[in-house]
């Protein structure tokens, strides 16, 4: 089964966008949407990512239909598509992320988290480029180094392959931007061994 967890103000209305943009109905497309605060424990806790050995001690998986959370979730998800989220948090906050989802992968081998957001050569404010957010935060970027080196902390070395690089985008949408200005994508991928 799919799961889509969001982090919109109002996710049913979102929800109800995708299926007029893809075409799609609840009834074509049955994915259950868990919306919720993905800092708030009651909805997303941070916990140690599971072994082979815990999970034989777990209950089933509980029915997709009905979650108000993804904590039931632990150690049971295969698969995490994370794209276009991480740069929007300051550096502790995309560790606690990290962790949270960590948390939620299944430790069978070939479980993945996977995704693509923002990123530089080296890591740290990507001030050349924007402004601060409402919140007052500039957008932290990880390099593929450092970001490799976040993951198999949170997941502890050996147990994951981990792979990152960046991609150079046009973005021909930030005219102000001077030539020397570039913009980066991180491309990566946690894979359970």
């Amino acid at each position: 089964p799919s799961l889509l967890a969001c982090h919109f103000a109002r996710p049913a209305e979102y929800w109800e966008l995708g299926h007029k943009l893809f075409k799609t109905t609840p009834e074509s497309f049955p994915v259950p949407l868990v919306p919720g605060d993905a800092f708030d424990p009651a909805h997303l806790a941070v916990a140690p990512p599971l072994t082979a050995a815990d999970q034989a001690l777990t209950t089933p998986a509980p029915p997709l239909v009905g979650l108000t959370s993804l904590n039931p979730l632990r150690g049971r998800v295969s698969a995490i598509h994370a794209s276009a989220f991480f740069h929007l948090f300051e550096e502790e906050q995309q560790l606690h992320l990290a962790r949270a989802l960590a948390g939620l992968l299944s430790p069978e081998p070939g479980s993945l988290i996977l995704g693509a957001h923002g990123g530089r050569p080296v890591k740290g404010l990507r001030v050349e480029m924007f402004r601060p957010n409402s919140h007052g935060v500039t957008m932290f970027c990880h390099s593929p180094e450092s970001w490799v080196e976040m993951w198999k902390t949170v997941f502890g070395k050996g147990t994951v392959k981990v792979e990152a690089s960046l991609t150079e985008v046009e973005r021909k949408d930030l005219i102000h931007l001077t030539e020397e200005t570039r913009f980066y994508l991180l491309v990566w991928s946690v894979t359970r061994l």
